[in-house]
């Protein structure tokens, strides 16, 4: 392990926005310039993430990274983490097979706590009720999404046996962009957000997995295309951005939102411009997604969405007013909402 400062560049990008300013910071990555999609904030200060080459970062004051990485980890891709403060934090890797490494000394040391390499398995994300309760889920096996779930902080994981879990489509998936695909939400209720076969829908269950249902939307269907990401504000207002990342550009069914709490969807006013891989929002209810096509802000539930830059990243999040992006070879920037 070593210490490296990420030097902030001294301009920055601002832009004036109607309800709020909202800065993009550029950083100059001096630490590792692999690719991120893996990104996480326990707080303002704390915030993790992780990319390929196995390689980890984290910050305990929005400023200062960690690096951190084995050599055994070189051929994997750590697309999604989660912490839980900044001596706790899980990894997980997408591909061809999946492996999970926890640390609880800050990145210090890291075991393993799940493999799998069945043939079929790609996994694409994970969330957490609590500090102990979790989910994961993986691409379809036998027509079924293949679901884990822990029950002790991650230390251990299960394949969830649900008797009601829908048949996937013909060609569906969840999709890694950014591991937001899943989201949990309260103490029970998790949605999982699907693409790639003859509709894009979202499975729900309000019991952590043990009963489900699945809902059509109005995203974008067929092959490469659907849900990438996924975000409620609270139990009953959610949105999903993603699209056809092999036609980023089109605006054909990028972003859909609910206010019943994933029953029902529908296509917002003014949507983002183009796909987009990953959305989060911060206790105010301001709404950032970003993709390919830049980064758009929305204040309203996600109805309406206000293009701000058309700097490309993989993944964002947002912690109160501030928050960073993160994106392909070392490119990371810094939130800041005024």
């Amino acid at each position: 392990m070593k210490s490296n400062l990420i030097y902030i560049l001294c301009f920055f990008l601002l832009f004036s926005c109607s309800e709020k300013e909202v800065k993009i910071i550029p950083v100059k990555n001096s630490v590792s310039e692999t690719s991120k999609r893996g990104l996480f904030a326990v707080n303002e200060n704390v915030v993790w993430t992780s990319g390929t080459k196995g390689v980890v970062l984290s910050t305990s004051n929005n400023k200062d990274w960690n690096k951190f990485e084995d050599s055994t980890w070189a051929d994997l891709d750590f697309r999604d983490i989660h912490a839980f403060n900044d001596k706790e934090a899980i990894v997980m890797s997408s591909g061809d097979g999946c492996e999970m490494y926890k640390t609880k000394d800050g990145g210090i040391t890291w075991y393993k706590v799940y493999e799998n390499y069945t043939k079929g398995i790609f996994f694409d994300g994970m969330d957490f009720w609590d500090n102990k309760n979790g989910i994961a889920f993986s691409d379809p096996i036998n027509n079924q999404l293949y679901i884990i779930i822990t029950k002790d902080g991650g230390d251990s994981w299960q394949k969830l046996e649900s008797v009601e879990l829908p048949q996937t489509l013909k060609g569906e998936a969840g999709f890694a962009a950014s591991g937001t695909g899943i989201v949990c939400v309260g103490d029970s209720t998790v949605y999982i957000g699907t693409g790639g076969g003859g509709a894009s829908r979202v499975f729900i269950s309000h019991n952590r997995g043990l009963n489900w249902k699945v809902v059509n939307t109005p995203m974008r269907r067929g092959e490469a295309s659907g849900i990438y990401s996924m975000a409620f504000l609270d139990e009953l207002n959610g949105v999903v951005v993603g699209g056809n990342y092999l036609d980023s550009a089109s605006i054909e069914g990028i972003c859909a939102i609910t206010s019943d709490g994933g029953l029902t969807w529908k296509t917002p006013k003014t949507p983002p411009r183009g796909y987009m891989s990953c959305i989060a929002y911060n206790s105010d209810g301001v709404l950032i997604s970003t993709g390919r096509n830049g980064i758009d802000v929305s204040y309203d539930k996600g109805n309406n969405w206000e293009h701000i830059s058309d700097d490309a990243y993989y993944s964002c999040v947002l912690n109160r007013n501030s928050g960073w992006l993160t994106g392909r070879k070392g490119k990371m920037a810094k939130l800041l909402i005024e």
